[in-house]
């Protein structure tokens, strides 16, 4: 198949599909089809992709993920298909002192790429198993000798990507999952735009005409009846972001005391500037202490005076991805 044939597939949706291939890669070596995984892991200059960003290329030359702002990747299917029918791992550079002279990167820089077409099964097993039980991890990767393993990333680890002579060590972490309590017509934009984002979403209201109108988009939604309900369910990792949305305050202070005994990496909270110091201050006759609050973010979102759902909800949407980014879980 020619390479201006490649297609870029995926068999996830949003936003954030592209930036976990191995989902993809292990549906393919599952259904017997030859696949390779490919890895930036090593940056000369400036590239519009982070360190450690893959692509999953099969033998016929469908691929997903990116290497770069769509310069590189016909050419990158094109050399893993080769990489595959050779049967050997090779490392390649792109760009600058690239022997490949007839392609040049518009950003003038040099990408090192990392072509493994012998991945062992029982490696994309391990793997599989860490991303199933939500659990951070590393694969390590000799570039020179072709052999991975994967281990456990530390809980007090931060997410890092990077390469030590012939030695790769690439970080995963879980989808980042989004828990969205609350009601009224916020909440339905709220968890409209955060799960076409691509974030896997769990929404739990008292608020029975906000859940019709969530589930009418084709949302699961369940219903609360108490704050206290929120206990059993309320499975939120390191890996985790909470919003809370509701018009009527007084729900705001219990849920949030349930929430703040999780490790979730970003609470939001909508309402003003009263609204906020009301709920602090309810939170502090709690118990919580200065750096337990510290985490409530309110006003949440990024769009200062905020007054539609789109405005608002575009707004904390930003703010999500961008503590995301800040905890290592997005590029």
């Amino acid at each position: 198949m020619p390479a201006s044939q490649f297609q870029n597939i995926t068999t996830k949706s949003g936003l954030l599909a592209a930036d976990d291939v191995l989902p993809d890669l292990i549906a393919w070596r599952q259904a017997g089809v030859k696949a390779a995984l490919v890895t930036l892991v090593a940056i000369d200059g400036a590239t519009p992709r982070p360190l450690g960003a893959q692509m999953a290329v099969a033998e016929d030359g469908s691929y997903t993920g990116y290497l770069s702002g769509g310069c590189l990747e016909q050419t990158v299917a094109l050399e893993a298909v080769a990489a595959l029918r050779d049967g050997k791992n090779r490392l390649v550079r792109f760009g600058k002192g690239s022997p490949y002279f007839d392609i040049q990167l518009p950003c003038g820089s040099g990408l090192d790429i990392y072509f493994d077409q012998a991945l062992s099964d029982d490696v994309l097993a391990a793997a599989q198993t860490f991303q199933t039980d939500r659990t951070g991890f590393i694969m390590t990767t000799d570039l020179a000798t072709a052999q991975s393993s994967v281990e456990r990333l530390p809980s007090d680890a931060h997410p890092t990507s990077l390469r030590i002579g012939d030695t790769f060590k690439r970080t995963h972490t879980p989808k980042p999952r989004v828990l969205i309590v609350g009601g009224g017509p916020m909440l339905v934009a709220i968890a409209m735009l955060v799960s076409t984002a691509g974030f896997d979403i769990e929404i739990a209201s008292p608020d029975g005409d906000a859940r019709a109108a969530v589930e009418a988009t084709g949302l699961k939604t369940r219903g609360l009846t108490s704050a206290d309900e929120l206990r059993p369910d309320l499975a939120l990792d390191r890996w985790s972001a909470t919003i809370v949305a509701f018009h009527e305050h007084d729900w705001e202070a219990p849920v949030l005391a349930q929430i703040l005994k999780t490790p979730s990496f970003y609470i939001g909270v909508l309402g003003g500037r009263k609204a906020q110091m009301d709920r602090m201050q309810k939170l502090e006759a709690m118990g919580f202490g200065a750096s337990e609050l510290a985490r409530v973010r309110g006003p949440v979102g990024m769009i200062p005076g905020a007054k539609s759902r789109i405005s608002l909800a575009a707004g904390i949407l930003a703010e999500l991805v961008a503590e995301a980014k800040a905890a290592g879980l997005v590029a």
